[in-house]
């Protein structure tokens, strides 16, 4: 089978966690398969009405789209290779950059799941004003949407009586492997900066307070536990020199890389909805500093949240209560992350997505 699933590469890990989750969900179910996928990376794929590049390449008489040579789907090439879609988590399900996406699932009949979408808002809110055709029909004819921030409207009260489940992200399902921690030896804090490229950086208010709260951590905690950063995209090291010139930060440039890195510590606390998810994946418990709507996505890491601005003193019982009693909360994720499995392997095998079937 060849799956298509439409996520970002070299963009944010965090939408590559999602995708290792969607993949092994379905690597359990259906077997082995040929991933591809559907690069939404911005500076890969772009949205905008009026192109610049591609209103200059039109005044030379070139065409644009024969020089996208990113190893994923293109413009120009038919999608009657894909046997099946899957959007792969994030807010960015719907809108222009999707258009080759959704024209071709409607040209080839191509049946298409949606695990772990988010609104960013709350409510997936389709409708006829906002979605196109394609969109609308491909969402109706789908078998199985998950979603991890849905509304209670969405649940209840769509007009297109879409099949939606509130589950937690896919990134859940990331790890393959859960870790076993009887004591906390190890906690990693994540960085984060209002300097970053937009969309990997966090307002000036958010960024105040993580500096505020790590350098609290720091002086109540790295006497007793070895505290370390990581972070998630590039633009983070040279500021981090700056904010932490004397701190350790773990960071790649490949996704999958983070398994290793999150793997060798015992808590995780920071502001990243799926560096907290990747742990959970681990079994590793986290603290979300909940900056944005999408931090409602961290309760299907079971995980615990702070909002920014909460008093440190409320921060270190927090931290202290997870250190007690890490062994329990370990077990707990466990037992959380295998439950969840059956679900949505239960769910998908109510589809008619099975190996020799499409």
């Amino acid at each position: 089978m060849n799956i298509v699933f439409s996520t970002t590469r070299q963009w944010n890990p965090g939408d590559e966690f999602i995708l290792l989750g969607c993949i092994n969900l379905l690597r359990d179910h259906l077997g082995e398969f040929n991933p591809i996928i559907f690069n939404r990376h911005p500076q890969i794929r772009r949205s905008r009405k009026r192109d610049i590049i591609k209103i200059i390449d039109n005044l030379l008489g070139k065409d644009f789209i024969e020089k996208f040579s990113d190893n994923s789907v293109k413009e120009r090439i038919d999608m009657d290779y894909a046997d099946l879609v899957v959007f792969a988590g994030s807010p960015e399900w719907r809108g222009k950059r999707l258009t080759k996406l959704y024209d071709s699932i409607a040209q080839y009949n191509i049946p298409a799941l949606f695990l772990g979408l988010s609104s960013g808002s709350g409510s997936i809110n389709v409708n006829a004003e906002h979605f196109t055709p394609h969109e609308i029909t491909a969402l109706q004819q789908s078998e199985l949407i998950t979603c991890r921030d849905c509304s209670k409207q969405d649940l209840e009260d769509n007009s297109y009586n879409l099949n939606i489940h509130n589950l937690p992200c896919p990134a859940l399902f990331s790890s393959k492997k859960e870790k076993e921690i009887h004591s906390v030896k190890k906690i990693a804090l994540m960085y984060g900066s209002d300097k970053a490229f937009r969309d990997n950086n966090v307002s000036q208010n958010t960024y105040k307070y993580l500096m505020k709260a790590y350098e609290f951590i720091l002086t109540n905690y790295s006497d007793e536990y070895q505290v370390e950063f990581v972070a998630h995209y590039i633009d983070e090291l040279p500021l981090f020199k700056k904010d932490f010139p004397q701190e350790v930060l773990r960071y790649s440039y490949d996704s999958k890389d983070y398994l290793d890195i999150y793997n060798a510590f015992d808590l995780v606390i920071g502001h990243r909805v799926h560096g907290v998810g990747i742990a959970a994946s681990m079994s590793i418990p986290g603290i979300m500093i909940a900056h944005d709507l999408r931090s409602e996505t961290v309760n299907g890491f079971a995980a615990s949240k702070i909002n920014v601005g909460t008093d440190l003193q409320e921060l270190k019982a927090l931290i202290n209560s997870k250190i007690n009693n890490i062994e329990e909360e370990n077990k707990k994720l466990l037992k959380h992350k295998n439950d969840y499995k059956d679900v949505f392997l239960n769910l998908l095998a109510g589809t008619s997505i099975k190996k020799g079937a499409i």
